[in-house]
C-alpha cells in the first residue's frame, strides 16, 4: 500500500504530471508505482528523506519504463545528444573552407561552430515536435 506521509507530486512530479490518465488504466504500471512508493522510507518531524541508491535507481527504472512503454521522451535528452553529434559534422563543412583559404586547421575552428548550429536547430525541431505531441516527461 502507498505510504500517506509522501507527497507523491514532489517525489515523482514531472512522471506524474503526464501519466496520470496511464496509471489508471495500465494495472502493470499501477503495480510498479505503488512498489517505488512503499519502498521509500517515512518523512519524519521536519527531516528530509534519506534516499538510498535502491530508491533512486527504482525511481529511475519506473522513468525508464514509462519512457519505453509510452513513448516518451525525458526533457533535455535531445539537448546533450545532438548538441554533440553537431561538431563531427560540422568539421568536414569547415574543410573546404580551410582548403580555399589555404590552412586546413582553420577548418576546425569554422566547422566546429557550424556543426554546433545544427545540432542546436535539430535539437530544437525535436525538442516542439516532442512538446507539441506532449510526450516529454
Amino acid at each position: 500500500m502507498a505510504n500517506p506521509k509522501i507527497r507523491l507530486d514532489l517525489v515523482l512530479n514531472p512522471l506524474l504530471r503526464q501519466v496520470a490518465k496511464l496509471i489508471i488504466e495500465d494495472g502493470e504500471l499501477r503495480s510498479k508505482l505503488e512498489y517505488v512508493i512503499s519502498e521509500i522510507p517515512n518523512k519524519t518531524n521536519g527531516k528530509r528523506i534519506n534516499y538510498k541508491a535502491k530508491h533512486l535507481n527504482e525511481i529511475s527504472n519506473l522513468q525508464t519504463y514509462v519512457e519505453e512503454k509510452f513513448n516518451f521522451i525525458k526533457k533535455g535528452r535531445y539537448k546533450r545528444r545532438y548538441f554533440l553529434t553537431g561538431i563531427p559534422l560540422g568539421m568536414p563543412i569547415g574543410l573546404p573552407f580551410g582548403i580555399a583559404i589555404g590552412k586546413i586547421g582553420l577548418s576546425l575552428l569554422v566547422g566546429m561552430p557550424i556543426g554546433m548550429i545544427i545540432g542546436l536547430l535539430i535539437r530544437n525541431y525535436l525538442d516542439k515536435k516532442t512538446k507539441i505531441e506532449n510526450r516529454t516527461l
